[in-house]
């Protein structure tokens, strides 16, 4: 029950106090005349002071309880609500209402467009008042880059205070079904990671990226020697969106970072969106990434030389020449050959040598031959082997010796046959004979002794036949 004390001041400096209940009658005097019983004598003055305190202790409990009987409605979506079917769509546009909205404020309906899980895409520009009452609201949320043929959209309605600071006062998250799913533009192709110049830190980096659902991907960059490679493939899914694991197993040794040596300094790859037959899709151009890798996918094989044999006459390095077996280079790089003889002078390879050389286009190996002219200088050679695409070198030596001096054969002479004389008192007889006797495998002094003989018994003979004559 409530009531109301009245201090009332009488003549004299006296008071009364009065406790009324509002509505109830008075019984007996009035509230003036039951405010003065004790002090009949008022002027007007004190009892108009008598009524305004009165009507002030009245009054002041209504005022203090105005604010909240007039309080703003909070921010409401009655339309559609959470977890609500068959929504009405229509094209790509659902109509959303509610009450509660300040007057100045705006609404904001955000939801994820294809290919994001986060729910910052606008879907109108600002929530307009409607309605009888005053806060009440309507606006048209267009959800164009929805994903597609998905009709269940998760979105986040807001109250946004109308000014610079576009402060969030009121956030409703909401879950619905469409009739139909949105009608939505189709994503464009675009590939959104890796981005440009940005360095993935695996060697089997995921490409993502929108397109057509339904359509392929695929994703190819320059592998060793120059041949085309093909890191991924894959098909985009109904939400426009792609994700392939990728793999650049076939670059070259040491590529791909960006302190790799040479041109061969990061990965350049083409991506190319087609249609379910392979065919090109209208307006979906391939797209170009250029990005590094923190280590590179394939290791650096160091380069080695040997020279076979190491050492040789400089007559069998102009024959045969010496053997050259690199490892290490690049597959397919051209490699320049480089000879200097022992004083540093460049050295002009015989035989018939190819204006370009070049690395095995399987493993990067490199072989040759080298041929020295007959006349070339004794000592320690230099080659020096240089990739052209790497710039990297690798040096080997090898020792060309001078030709053994041959050693003349002896040449046999035969020894003079010597000349014999005989005499009798007869006559007189002179045999001389000289010339070269064959190899009878017998030495000189065997063939003088037969000499001799052979005079001694052609004088025998001579002798007895000038005796028998004389007879």
């Amino acid at each position: 029950m409530r009531y109301i004390h009245l201090d009332a001041a009488v003549a004299g400096g006296a008071s009364s106090f009065v406790a009324y209940k509002p509505g109830a009658p008075m019984r007996g005097n009035s509230l003036p005349q039951r405010a003065t019983t004790r002090a009949r004598a008022r002027t007007v003055g004190q009892r108009l002071a008598i009524f305004g305190t009165a009507a002030a202790v009245v009054v002041a409990p209504a005022l203090a309880l105005a604010p909240a009987a007039f309080a703003a409605d909070p921010f409401v979506v009655t339309s559609p609500t959470n977890g609500q079917i068959n929504v009405a769509i229509s094209g790509s546009t659902v109509t959303f209402t509610g009450t509660g909205l300040a007057d100045g404020d705006t609404v904001q309906v955000l939801y994820a467009a294809a290919g994001s899980a986060t729910l910052d895409t606008p879907a109108v520009n600002s929530g307009t008042m409607a309605g009888d009452n005053p806060g009440d609201w309507s606006a048209n949320a267009n959800f164009e880059k929805y994903a597609p043929n998905v009709s269940t959209i998760n979105v986040i309605v807001e109250e946004v205070t109308d000014n610079d600071a576009a402060t969030v006062v009121a956030s409703v998250p909401l879950t619905f079904t469409t009739k139909t799913a949105p009608v939505t533009v189709v994503p464009a192709f675009t590939v959104t990671s890796p981005t440009v110049g940005e360095t993935v830190t695996t060697s089997t980096p995921t490409f993502k990226g929108t397109g057509t659902p339904g359509s392929l991907v695929e994703i190819d960059y320059n592998g060793r020697g120059g041949k085309d490679a093909v890191a991924g493939t894959g098909t985009i899914d109904a939400l426009g969106t792609f994700s392939i694991v990728t793999d650049f197993s076939q670059l070259e040794p040491g590529a791909g970072t960006a302190t790799s040596d040479g041109v061969n300094t990061g990965v350049r790859v083409l991506v190319f969106n087609t249609d379910a037959q392979g065919k090109p899709i209208p307006g979906a151009g391939r797209q170009a990434v250029v990005f590094f890798f923190a280590t590179a996918p394939v290791p650096l094989i160091p380069l080695s030389i040997v020279l076979n044999p190491s050492t040789e006459t400089v007559s069998q390095s102009a024959a045969a020449g010496v053997s050259v077996a690199a490892t290490g280079f690049n597959t397919s790089e051209e490699v320049t050959v480089a000879v200097t003889d022992p004083s540093g002078a460049p050295v002009v390879l015989g035989g018939t040598r190819a204006d370009h050389l070049f690395a095995s286009d399987t493993d990067g190996s490199y072989t040759d031959t080298l041929v020295l002219a007959a006349n070339a200088p004794t000592g320690v050679y230099s080659v020096v082997l240089t990739g052209a695409l790497t710039g990297r070198t690798i040096t080997g030596t090898f020792t060309a010796t001078a030709d053994p001096v041959a050693t003349p054969t002896p040449t046999a002479t035969a020894p003079a046959v010597s000349t014999g004389s005989n005499s009798s008192s007869t006559g007189t007889g002179t045999s001389t004979g000289t010339g070269t006797l064959a190899n009878t495998g017998l030495d000189g002094i065997g063939i003088g002794s037969l000499a001799g003989v052979l005079l001694l018994v052609g004088g025998g003979l001579v002798l007895a036949r000038r005796r028998k004559a004389t007879i």
